[in-house]
């Protein structure tokens, strides 16, 4: 019996597609570049395959791209079109309420349908992503847990699981469990990245830098044929070297490393150099033209995916000092806090001010964006990310007071 078959009920019953779609998800978790397209294969042989569509849809979600609408729209009219079974058919209804940014209501049914089947992958990292970009680690961690006991000890896929608990932990500031769980984790799939970048975070958090900068770069010789993620990982790196008074090697590493990647125009890359760099300006480097890299992307300043996101675009337009982008980014964050879904409330909340501070430490006026960050500093966590993405907001403050 194909893996995903045993994990959760689906109503293809094609042993040839099951099959290949095990080697999908088995791409998935090592972070593969070829997995949208294998999958493409798959749904050429048998387009009724309603997984494949919904894996498809969640795909397109995550990358928080508004250029993916159409596709999006497609896999869920196909998924719609061939559930088969009661679980599918609630995936549907997520992924319908994700496409529409009621992430609340997405939430609601991933934790009814883990509810029901704990072992549902497709679930789990649906709702690992939906926690960690409203800040919330408990959640993100009760999730895991709650899957954990019901994955058996050899199963080929336990690990990954692991490795998602790990970061759970570290979010959580139980440093000693991530450890341990990262480090076996990788240890039993050298590809997994979400383990190897929790194990990074204990390190940065806890501040052994040079512990850290030694895992990664053990790390990196697997990773080789890894998607964009990998990128994410040598920022981390970058970040220890600043911290452990090697600025210069890291704006070396952020020539040698980061750049060529920006190509793809994938979020989680300009949000990597966007920080890094203005992290390497206040540690006082010349940046040359570096922040003119980022222009290309200014397209992404209007977007209304992830507050997160959104503020990384208003850093490269402030830094290029561009105030027709800074004012239509500005524009676009009032009007999504008008909004009533999750994103917009935390635009609301949180994530207008905090870009309105970005611009005034930006243009001479920096008392007055440090007041605001202090003031906004307790409900930051609502933006997402990470403690060691969020902590650049700690910098600002100390930096610019």
């Amino acid at each position: 019996m194909a893996i995903i078959n045993q994990l959760m009920p689906c109503s293809s019953h094609d042993p040839a597609t099951l099959t290949a779609f095990d080697g999908v998800i088995d791409q998935y978790l090592r972070y593969s570049t070829q997995t949208l397209s294998t999958l493409e294969g798959i749904q050429a042989n048998d387009p009724t395959f309603a997984l494949g569509h919904l894996f498809r849809g969640y795909q397109l979600k995550m990358a928080s791209d508004p250029r993916f609408s159409q596709p999006l729209e497609q896999s869920l009219q196909a998924a719609e079109q061939t559930a088969g079974n009661a679980r599918e058919q609630a995936h549907v209804a997520a992924l319908k309420a994700w496409q529409r940014n009621d992430t609340n209501k997405t939430s609601a049914i991933l934790g009814e349908i883990l509810a029901a089947d704990p072992t549902d992958l497709i679930a789990l990292k649906a709702a690992n992503h939906l926690h960690f970009y409203r800040g919330d680690a408990h959640a993100m961690l009760g999730a895991i847990q709650n899957s954990l006991p019901h994955w058996p000890q050899d199963h080929p896929w336990r690990s990954f699981i692991v490795g998602m608990q790990a970061f759970g932990f570290e979010e959580c500031g139980i440093y000693d469990q991530a450890l341990a769980c990262g480090q076996a984790a990788v240890a039993a799939e050298p590809l997994d990245m979400w383990a190897a970048h929790a194990v990074a975070h204990v390190h940065q958090m806890q501040g052994d830098f040079k512990a850290g900068i030694g895992w990664i770069d053990d790390c990196l010789p697997s990773w080789a044929q890894t998607n964009n993620f990998s990128n994410h990982l040598i920022w981390h790196k970058a970040l220890m070297l600043i911290d452990f008074g090697q600025a210069e090697q890291a704006l070396t590493l952020f020539d040698e490393a980061l750049v060529d990647c920006l190509k793809d125009d994938f979020y989680l890359d300009v949000c990597n150099a966007a920080s890094l760099l203005w992290r390497l300006e206040m540690k006082g480097l010349d940046l040359g033209n570096r922040w003119e890299m980022l222009r290309p992307y200014y397209h992404r300043a209007e977007d209304q995916e992830l507050v997160f996101i959104a503020l990384h675009y208003v850093m490269v337009a402030v830094k290029n000092g561009d105030q027709a982008v800074i004012d239509a980014a500005l524009s676009n964050l009032q009007r999504w806090a008008q909004l009533p879904q999750e994103q917009g409330r935390i635009c609301h909340a949180v994530g207008l001010e905090t870009a309105k501070a970005l611009v005034d430490l930006a243009q001479g006026s920096a008392e007055r964006g440090v007041d605001q960050l202090m003031e906004l500093a307790p409900e930051l966590q609502q933006i997402g990310g990470s403690h060691a993405q969020r902590a650049l907001f700690t910098d600002f403050i100390h930096h610019y007071s």
